[in-house]
């Protein structure tokens, strides 16, 4: 059963502006995706949502992505672990979802136990829906085949699961 959320219009404005904040101070850097505005803002529209479920649902979560200087950092931290959020636009899900970079891989290893994996639709309304895909154990890659993703001339190498490889957002409160 997949879970969503519609964000109501304070947390927009504020994934808003904290995305307006990481994307001004990345913005000229090579990152490991696309570097766009809205690639940030659906990051942390994901995030905030992610948060919010953890919250309602009795992770006690606390919110590492707020402070918008915290990337070395997982975006949230729980009673079950570290956990870092994914986040994609939906019409791109199918295609290009379920990706960690291979030069991403390492960094991720090192900050989070869990990825939570999120898809974002009408990001640029006052009312996004995050819906929840999924989450897996960062380890799930290790020893994974990278494949070539991404429209041609913009090809990056990836590790990619398939969406029956992740875990229901259901099944991470057995681990409570």
């Amino acid at each position: 059963m997949t879970q969503g959320l519609v964000l109501n219009t304070e947390t927009k404005l504020a994934a808003l502006l904290l995305a307006e904040k990481t994307y001004e101070r990345n913005r000229n850097r090579f990152g490991h995706y696309r570097n766009t505005a809205s690639g940030h803002l659906i990051g942390r529209l994901g995030e905030f949502a992610s948060f919010i479920w953890l919250k309602e649902n009795g992770f006690e979560p606390e919110a590492a992505f707020a402070d918008s200087m915290q990337n070395q950092q997982c975006d949230i931290t729980s009673k079950v672990g570290r956990i870092e959020v994914k986040s994609w636009n939906e019409k791109y899900w199918d295609d290009w979802g379920r990706c960690v970079s291979v030069s991403q891989y390492a960094s991720i290893k090192k900050k989070a136990d869990f990825i939570f994996w999120c898809t974002v639709e009408d990001f640029e309304s006052d009312n996004p829906k995050v819906t929840f895909r999924g989450w897996c154990d960062v380890n799930i890659y290790e020893g994974m085949t990278p494949i070539l993703t991404g429209k041609e001339g913009r090809q990056i190498n990836n590790y990619q699961l398939a969406s029956d490889q992740l875990s229901s957002v259901e099944a991470l409160k057995e681990l409570l």
